[in-house]
C-alpha cells in the first residue's frame, strides 16, 4: 500500500509538470464550454437544452484527453526514458504503478468534472444532474474503458513522438465527429456513418444518459454494450504487448 502512496504521489507531482496533459486535460475543455456555451445556450439538441447534452460532452472530451495525454503519451514517455527501468531497483513494484496511473487518471477526470460543473453553476447559472448516481456510474464505466485505450496505445507505441502524433490524429475525429462539441445531426450525412465508428460517440451517448437519468434504457445499453467490447478487446491486446522497458 506504500508503495501505492508514494508512487501515486509522484505521477500527481509529474502530472502538474507536465503543461501539455494539463492544457488539454483542462484549459481546451473548459474554455470550449464556455465559449459554445455563450454561442448556443439557447439551442436544443434532440430533445435535451445545451446543458443536458453538452455538460457530459465536455466531460467525455476531458476522459478522452486524460486517458491519451496524461496517461497513455506519459506511460511512452517515462518507458522512453527508463523511468521503469529505474524503478527495478525500488520497492516499488509493477502493481504499485499502475494503479498510481490509474488513480491519476480518475483524479485528473474528477478535477475536470468539478470545473464544468462549476462553469455551468455559477458561470451559466444551470442546472446539475437530478441522477448523481447514473452519472458517476456512467462516468466510471467510461474512463474504465478509455483507460484501456490509452493502455492499449502505450502497448504498442514504442516512441513519444509516434504517441504524440496518434494522440493529436486522434483528437479531432473524437473531438468533432463523436456528437461531443457539434451536434452529429448538423453534419453531413457521409460523416454521421463515419461517426459510429469513432469511441467517443458512445462515450457522449452514455454520459448524457447517465446525466439526464436514462442511462438504464435499450439504448443506453446498446451504447454501454459497444464501450464494453472496446474495453475487453483493448484490455487482452494491451495485456499481450506491453512491456515496461523496451
Amino acid at each position: 500500500m506504500q508503495s501505492v502512496i508514494t508512487h501515486t504521489k509522484m505521477e500527481l507531482t509529474l502530472f502538474f509538470r507536465e503543461t501539455l496533459a494539463l492544457l488539454f486535460t483542462f484549459i481546451v475543455p473548459g474554455v470550449s464550454f464556455v465559449v459554445f456555451g455563450l454561442m448556443f445556450k439557447t439551442n436544443s439538441y434532440d430533445g435535451l437544452d445545451y446543458f443536458q447534452a453538452y455538460i457530459p460532452s465536455m466531460i467525455a472530451i476531458i476522459i478522452f484527453t486524460t486517458a491519451f495525454f496524461s496517461m497513455g503519451l506519459q506511460v511512452v514517455i517515462d518507458r522512453e526514458k527508463g523511468v521503469y527501468k529505474r524503478l527495478k531497483g525500488t520497492p516499488i513494484n509493477q502493481n504499485a504503478i499502475f494503479t498510481a496511473t490509474i488513480i491519476k487518471g480518475f483524479f485528473a477526470i474528477y478535477v475536470g468534472v468539478i470545473e464544468i460543473l462549476l462553469i455551468s453553476k455559477f458561470g451559466f447559472d444551470t442546472n446539475l444532474t437530478k441522477s448523481p448516481i447514473e452519472f458517476l456510474i456512467s462516468l466510471t464505466f467510461c474512463s474504465i474503458t478509455f483507460f484501456s485505450i490509452g493502455f492499449l496505445v502505450s502497448s504498442l507505441v514504442k516512441r513519444m513522438q509516434t504517441a504524440l502524433g496518434i494522440a493529436m490524429v486522434a483528437m479531432y475525429p473524437m473531438m468533432f465527429l463523436s456528437g461531443a462539441t457539434l451536434p452529429l445531426e448538423a453534419l453531413p450525412e457521409i460523416l454521421q456513418k463515419i461517426a459510429v465508428f469513432v469511441p467517443l460517440t458512445y462515450v457522449v451517448n452514455v454520459l448524457r444518459d447517465g446525466w439526464n437519468g436514462t442511462l438504464f434504457t435499450t439504448q443506453a445499453l446498446g451504447d454501454m454494450g459497444v464501450l464494453a467490447v472496446i474495453l475487453v478487446a483493448s484490455a487482452i491486446i494491451g495485456i499481450k504487448f506491453f512491456r515496461w522497458t523496451d
